[in-house]
């Protein structure tokens, strides 16, 4: 396999640097070894994820699109609002 060269906008780095920081990994290599996680991660998960999807019927999987998103609004509110009392 060939190696390439990869860009991350600042917002990317930022992400990346928080992963870096949750695993504790902050020096030598520590962005190819976050990105290695993280796909390692991402693959089990989907995997995992895969399992049970496919068993839901068509209301369920509505459920289940709807968990994450209300799931990822909260998380959003919770940020904004932790910015908030952050400035004050």
């Amino acid at each position: 396999m060939r190696k390439i060269t990869i860009h991350f906008s600042d917002k990317d780095l930022k992400e990346i640097d928080e992963l870096i920081n949750i695993m504790g990994i902050r020096g030598y290599g520590d962005i190819p070894k976050a990105l290695k996680f993280s796909v390692t991660y991402s693959k089990l998960k989907l995997n995992e994820d895969m399992k049970v999807i496919p068993e839901l019927n068509d209301t369920q999987t509505e459920f289940w699109l709807s968990s994450i998103n209300h799931l990822k609004n909260e998380k959003k509110k919770a940020d904004d609002i932790a910015k908030i009392q952050q400035k004050n």
